[in-house]
């Protein structure tokens, strides 16, 4: 599409300086994710146009969809290697995922921090919060496609422990969060605590209900969701209101220790294991907060969870499983499920990841490399 438009500005004796910036948005937002980010090192008007809020809006709409890779490339240090894909993907007789080099983004991260002491807690809007094991080490939240990062310190607190934490952004203010659950010594309280990015200060938000240690959380309507298994239920909080909510689910749905939360086909979704650890449910919430909404999409048998990213034009849908360090695809009707090679990683983590351009205020700013596709944070 950028070859025939340039041909025809030439023909008509037009400059790209003619072209209605909304128009430009519009034709740029279509291309591959890597593509993208080599026009915006073509010429400060293409770049101000990527990394504009309406560029963002156009990109939403469009098919593609990114699954985001952090592990061991070519057995080397961990990276970053996002997929652009899309419900045309093919996987071989192998097992290989048939993608093309434009699809393959690599990233390049000078965090101080050893690459194989870090995790992803939670993505949210494009966005990915990382984090150490180490209890009350910082928070990294970072954007990929933008090249920005913010630390968000902890300081350990007396006679105190820390339970769980996520990642949200405020609907109102488009500023993102950081929420912390600590636990008392003491009393066993759970008590939250949330840092907008850029305050460099926690703030107390009231009680806390009790989460399973460490599960990841699902962001979606503005709220980071988990599933409770003392209280068999879902618990959502609101980066706007701050608070924490209940949601509804099937009278069926039987009290499960193991159990996933993620979002797939913008409905929020649930997993859960079978007590003999021989069958995967997967429910999807149709209509958010309804709980007569709620649909069992699929049942796999499996010996662990299946975290439904992608559905595919064959029928399959690409999954994650064994805790998001594997790829697979499942075919609805059968139950079963294969494994995905993804060619030169030998592990990471799987995370399902939207694709946010425009860069985030709250953010230090960190300029690109030379080719605009390896990026540093």
């Amino acid at each position: 599409m950028i070859i025939e438009l340039v041909e025809e500005l030439n023909s008509n004796r037009t400059t790209l300086e003619d072209i209605p910036s909304s128009i430009m948005c519009n034709i740029l937002s279509r291309l591959p994710t890597k593509a993208c980010l080599n026009r915006k090192i073509v010429c400060k008007d293409w770049y101000k146009i990527i990394t504009g809020s309406e560029f963002a809006h156009f990109r939403s709409s469009c098919s593609y969809f990114f699954v985001l890779l952090y592990g061991k490339l070519d057995n080397k240090r961990k990276d970053f290697l996002l997929l652009d894909l899309d419900r045309s993907l093919k996987v071989d007789e192998m097992g290989n995922l048939c993608v093309s080099d434009d699809s393959l983004i690599r990233f390049k991260s000078i965090v101080n921090t050893p690459h194989d002491d870090l995790y992803v807690v939670n993505e949210c809007n494009g966005v990915i919060c990382l984090k150490s094991w180490g209890q009350w080490s910082p928070y990294i939240v970072c954007n990929l496609l933008t090249s920005q990062q913010v630390i968000v310190e902890q300081f350990r607190e007396p006679s105190c422990s820390v339970e769980v934490y996520g990642l949200g952004c405020c609907p109102v203010s488009n500023q993102f969060k950081v929420v912390r659950i600590l636990k008392t010594m003491e009393s066993y309280r759970c008590i939250a605590e949330i840092q907008t990015l850029g305050t460099n200060k926690w703030r107390t938000v009231g009680d806390a209900p009790t989460f399973q240690l460490r599960k990841s959380g699902a962001f979606l309507h503005s709220s980071l969701h988990r599933y409770s298994y003392r209280d068999n239920c879902l618990w959502s909080f609101h980066f706007g209101t701050e608070k924490f909510s209940l949601v509804p689910v099937p009278d069926d749905m039987k009290k499960e220790l193991y159990t996933e939360v993620s979002v797939f086909n913008s409905c929020l979704c649930f997993s859960s294991m079978s007590e003999n650890c021989s069958q995967c449910e997967i429910w999807l919430m149709k209509e958010y907060g309804v709980k007569d909404s709620w649909v069992k999409q699929y049942v796999f048998q499996v010996d662990s969870h299946r975290m439904p990213l992608l559905q595919l034009d064959t029928g399959e849908t690409l999954v994650s499983y064994r805790n998001g360090v594997r790829l697979g695809v499942c075919d609805g009707e059968s139950g079963k499920c294969k494994r995905v090679q993804v060619l030169g990683l030998s592990s990471y983590k799987v995370v399902a990841c939207a694709n946010k351009f425009c860069k985030v205020e709250q953010f230090d700013y960190f300029e690109l490399s030379k080719n605009g596709i390896i990026l540093e944070f």
